[in-house]
């Protein structure tokens, strides 16, 4: 490797409390260096009441040819959050991270004068990715001990000890430590040994050594240390390692680990730990409080014709919520949203299907969307020209039927839900496996309407189980960190016997954390590199027929489901209990208050002919800061089920919007003052403050950009391990039998080769950072004038609601149709806005709004009474 091909070293220095000895000892040894680096990146963890002192300290310390860059831990608290906040600024600051070695140094350690010149020469020579050099340990009474690194990166070796790579030994391309995903943020120690496992896994890294110390590595018993025996530190890094790697350990590895960390650290194997995990059953909200009056529940859900699997299945469940006792009213609005102009015959066909079933659907189908949008009582979207409406607007749409279907109901709740969602969420059970079991809404909501009307809640926002509302593309990388895992652990096991059962251990690693499943958390980044072993499907299942599962099942990773890391609820959760303070809206959310849907459309804004996603976030937002309402969280789940999504290669439009809306919404989260209210809850804009505003935009551009980059390095990197694992010849999935399944993983990592490519990346990069200043500050003059509009044409809510009312007479004929008296046929008499009058020969009987009333004192025949009952009038019978 020729040294022009460089563009440099840099030096990687994290530091917590102790100024002294980080500029009087490292960083003093960093200016004696014979090859000096190119740059310093001084981390100051969390946590330190001197931050400040420290700060001044590094900024002051200046030397011919260095100039140290001072930073604060913007990850985890701990050592690793430091290491990696260093390397995420090194990554976002350099050309090429291929060009950049990375020498790691602790604040209380120092490097010979020859360090940075040895392991570059080293590394220069050999054309190598990882250096380790030699170092003396120095111990309180100065003794040295000489430990000399290993010879090979051997994943055995670095399990069982640590077999001398102590993090300020080590010299790595910057490249590499990315595919192998930075430090573990999860565990408090253990973190070198912990990488090193990552790096030897990578096939065809290249690794050498520097025999010789040149380095000083003080193990002073009087500092506080991560490796001080007996220490928290130590003991909690330690269980985590252990709990992290005995999947991959055999049984002599794992012998020889727990005799090591008994004989170093005084530690012992932990008991299993066992979650909390609620009995099953099924999910209720528990009170003691009288009960309230039913509940007249008002579904809206958009659908698409291509897709009339996903409108059918969520019609399928609400249609076993009509007869529920806690509900006066039961009504459905669909949105048809497909191409063309004309409506859809299989939907109507569906809709007509599910009516005779009892559900109570009222279809705005496109000419009917077309017509209205004619009329200025809704927005376009895009139905004129035939186009498909994006989410945004037709959002907007949906809420403004929804406002003008509600406001004849008063005391009606709005449930908005996406068509892809399912009432029977998945729920933790007692044993740590997961399971699909229904979930009655009524109860629920008849004591939040309960709670509403002794405080105030205006919206809930619901959360969702199974695969997350999210771009498949935002959690590719932890889940191939689990199906990595998982196949080195399948490796050791017979492929005859039953797979064990570790659904305990990953609901613990669920516990008490929010964004598990997302590759790109910005508070919650210690749970990338904890995998999340594969558990069996059903008992007894066996460790090769999960091994051919898993293969068939990667490909669904990119179509964005959950194969290892589902979302998913406790069983007899308490929402009251459990409500909490959130704006993350995605496909479930509940509006008590029907003037919210009046307040503001949801806001799309729109750069490069393209509407940014996250409007519902934002749309949550407006109403929680600027209107006044309050804005909840509830563990109200439902299921999203994606399994009708085909897998798909990276849409660079997608992902653009995403970091665009995202960004947008963050700005508006972090700066309140770039609007004021005013007392008629009108929108404006404060001039004075749109440059910062912009401002703080781009910064979370690159800040969304930032984190989507080190995974898509990762999974660069677990790409490269699923490709050796797959063709090794060594494992027993070789066998003829496992054909199949080993292409169907062949064919998965071709995939990721196509999507995970440079030019893939600063296609991503270039699109989102094209957002210019200009643009964010038209979305901001444009968004009051928008939520104006959208005002006005719902003050026309009755002109809107009578097309609605064109469905009702639809859904009468379609139950007069199907009623039949034990005597004989029911006789139309008339159909027409009120209901339908009926007659068996000898009585007339009235269905107002699906309630019957009889025009005698006899009884209705038995046949009328028992269908219509569960036809409960539209309007609610229970004033509140």
């Amino acid at each position: 490797m020729n040294s022009s091909l460089l563009d440099g070293v840099a030096a990687l220095v994290p530091t917590f409390k102790r100024t002294e000895l980080l500029i009087g000892r490292a960083l003093s040894s960093i200016v004696e260096q014979s090859r000096l680096p190119t740059r310093v990146v001084v981390v100051n963890d969390l946590g330190d009441d001197g931050v400040l002192r420290t700060e001044a300290a590094v900024r002051e310390w200046q030397h011919d040819g260095v100039h140290a860059e001072f930073l604060r831990n913007r990850r985890t608290k701990g050592a690793a959050g430091a290491w990696n906040s260093g390397l995420d600024h090194l990554l976002r600051t350099c050309d090429d991270p291929s060009r950049l070695f990375v020498a790691i140094l602790d604040d209380d350690d120092r490097w010979e004068r020859d360090h940075l010149a040895r392991c570059l020469e080293a590394a220069e020579k050999g054309d190598l990715d990882v250096v380790a050099s030699g170092f003396w340990r120095v111990e309180d009474d100065a003794k040295r001990i000489l430990v000399t690194p290993p010879e090979s990166l051997d994943v055995s070796s670095f399990l069982e000890g640590n077999p001398g790579i102590q993090g300020s030994n080590l010299f790595c391309r910057l490249t590499t430590l990315l595919e192998a995903g930075l430090f573990d943020e999860s565990l408090p120690s253990c973190t070198d040994r912990d990488l090193c496992i990552r790096l030897a896994d990578l096939p065809s890294v290249r690794y050498g050594v520097v025999a010789e110390p040149t380095v000083q590595h003080f193990a002073s018993a009087s500092l506080p240390r991560l490796s001080t025996p007996g220490s928290a530190a130590k003991r909690d890094g330690l269980d985590r390692f252990f709990r992290k790697w005995r999947w991959r350990m055999s049984d002599t590895e794992r012998t020889a680990f727990a005799e090591r960390a008994k004989g170093y650290f005084g530690w012992t194997e932990p008991e299993p730990s066992v979650p909390s995990v609620a009995p099953t059953g099924d999910v209720t909200l528990s009170s003691s409080a009288p009960k309230q009056a039913p509940v007249h529940l008002i579904v809206g859900t958009i659908a698409n014709p291509a897709r009339l699997g996903d409108v059918a299945g969520l019609l399928a469940d609400l249609r076993k919520q009509v007869a529920d006792a806690d509900l006066s009213g039961h009504d459905v609005l669909i949105l048809e949203n497909g191409t063309g102009k004309t409506p859809d015959s299989a939907l109507r066909q569906l809709v007509e299907s599910h009516r005779s079933e009892g559900l109570r659907i009222h279809l705005i189908d496109r000419a009917r969307h077309l017509a209205d949008a004619q009329r200025g009582l809704v927005v376009d979207g895009g139905v004129s020209t035939g186009n498909r409406l994006p989410i945004a607007p037709a959002r907007t749409v949906m809420q403004s039927y929804l406002y003008a279907f509600a406001k004849g109901r008063p005391g009606a709740v709005v449930w908005i839900v996406d068509d892809d969602m399912r009432l029977d969420p998945l729920v933790a059970q007692s044993n740590g496996r997961l399971r699909r079991q229904p979930q009655m809404l009524p109860p629920m909501l008849r004591e939040l309407r309960r709670y509403r009307a002794d405080r105030k809640l205006d919206i809930a926002i619901g959360t969702n189980t199974g695969a997350p509302p999210l771009p498949f593309a935002a959690t590719v990388r932890v889940q191939l960190v689990d199906l990595v895992a998982s196949l080195q652990w399948l490796a050791l096991l017979d492929p005859q016997t039953a797979l064990p059962d570790c659904g305990l251990n990953n609901v613990a690693l669920r516990a008490n954390r929010r964004d598990y499943y997302y590759d790109l958390s910005r508070k919650e980044t210690d749970r990338l590199e904890t995998p999340f072993p594969v558990t069996p499907a059903a008992p007894g299942e066996s460790v090769g027929e999960a091994f051919e599962r898993l293969a068939l099942a990667a490909a669904r990773i990119l179509a964005g489901e959950q194969v290892f890391r589902p979302l998913a609820v406790a069983a007899d959760i308490d929402p009251l209990a459990l409500m909490g303070d959130g704006l993350q809206r995605g496909g479930n959310t509940f509006v008590f208050n029907i003037e919210a849907l009046r307040l503001a459309p949801n806001p799309s804004p729109t750069i490069d002919d393209r509407p940014s996603r996250r409007s519902d976030m934002i749309w949550a937002l407006l109403q929680k800061r600027y209107f006044g309402q309050c804005v909840v969280t509830l563990p109200i789940a439902v299921h999203h089920d994606r399994s009708r999504v085909p897998p798909g290669e990276l849409d660079v439009e997608r992902i653009v919007d995403d970091v665009r809306g995202y960004a947008l919404f963050s700005a508006l989260q972090d700066r309140r003052e770039i609007f004021t209210v005013s007392d008629g809850q009108h929108l404006e804009i404060v001039p004075a403050e749109v440059e910062r505003f912009t401002v703080l935009v781009q910064k979370y551009v690159e800040e969304r950009l930032a984190a989507f980059r080190l995974s898509f390095h990762r999974i660069r990197g677990l790409k490269r391990v699923l490709r050796w694992l797959v063709d090794d010849g060594e494992k027993w999935w070789r066998e003829a039998q496992y054909d199949q399944a080993r292409d169907r993983l062949r064919t998965f990592c071709d995939c990721l080769d196509r999507c995970y490519t440079v030019s893939v990346l600063n296609a991503i990069e270039d699109g989102a950072r094209a957002l210019q200043e200009q643009q964010v500050g038209q979305f901001l003059e444009q968004l009051p004038n928008e939520i104006e509009r959208h005002r006005n044409r719902l003050s026309k809510h009755a002109a809107l609601a009578a097309g609605i009312e064109q469905e009702r007479e639809a859904n009468a004929k379609a139950i007069a149709s199907m009623l039949a008296a034990p005597a004989g046929p029911l006789t139309v008499l008339g159909c027409g806005m009120e209901g339908v009058a009926l007659s068996d020969g000898k009585h007339v009987f009235k269905v107002f709004d699906y309630w019957w009333k009889s025009s005698s004192t006899i009884s209705a025949p038995a046949r009328l009474r028992s269908l219509v009952g569960k036809w409960k009038d539209t309007r609610c019978l229970y004033p509140i």
